[in-house]
Order: C-alpha cells, then sequence, then structure tokens
C-alpha cells in the first residue's frame, strides 16, 4: 500500500523541478501560485498559475513550460482530497530563501477544509 503522504510530496516536489527549468540565474526566493477549478457543470477542469522569482526587491515573472504542472496540479488535488476530504480550490508553492519549499493551500469558504 503507498503513502498518501509521499506521494503528495512526489507531486510537489515534481511541481518545484518544474518551477526551478524556468528560473532566472539568479533569485533569492519565488512563489507559484496554482488555481484548480473543477466545478464546471460538464466534469471539466482547468488549471492557471502565477510564477513571481524574487532577487531581493526585485520581481521576475514566468511561464511553466510544457504541460506537465498542468497534468499535476489534478493529480494533486485527487491524493489530497481522497486522503483528507479536503477540496481546496487554489495553492501557492513557496521556494523559500533558505532552500526551503513550502506549500499555502486555499480552500473556498464553502467547503470544510476537513470534514
Amino acid at each position: 500500500m503507498s503513502n498518501p503522504i509521499e506521494e503528495q510530496r512526489q507531486i510537489i516536489d515534481m511541481l518545484y523541478r518544474l518551477i526551478l527549468v524556468v528560473a532566472p540565474e539568479k533569485f533569492s526566493s519565488a512563489a507559484c501560485r496554482f488555481e484548480y477549478d473543477h466545478g464546471f457543470t460538464d466534469g471539466s477542469s482547468s488549471v492557471g498559475s502565477q510564477l513571481t522569482f524574487f532577487n531581493g526587491d526585485e520581481k521576475k515573472y514566468a511561464v511553466l513550460k510544457g504541460d506537465e504542472a498542468f497534468d499535476l496540479v489534478p493529480k494533486l488535488h485527487a491524493e489530497m482530497k481522497s486522503h483528507t476530504g479536503g477540496d481546496w480550490d487554489a495553492f501557492t508553492l513557496f521556494i523559500n530563501e533558505d532552500g526551503t519549499v513550502t506549500s499555502k493551500f486555499e480552500y473556498p469558504a464553502s467547503s470544510p477544509r476537513y470534514p
């Protein structure tokens, strides 16, 4: 049996690596906000992202390459929903100045974070 926390960590690690592909040569931190809209009546979904790199007071925006990130976000949502019941609609992946990676999930007001 697989460990759901480890699976979630691996997906976040893959997203982190995709961010590094488009990173400028020099940056101190980064934030990539992913929005996941899965409430369409026809069963479809969409993923959007906004990626910002910081170097002191300077900001640089970038676009993720390829479709892999947009496949990973729904997969992460499904993994987390099956594990905790949480139904987030956005999250931000942070690359902190000390090199650590953290994430913050956003839940709609109408959806309890944990059932």
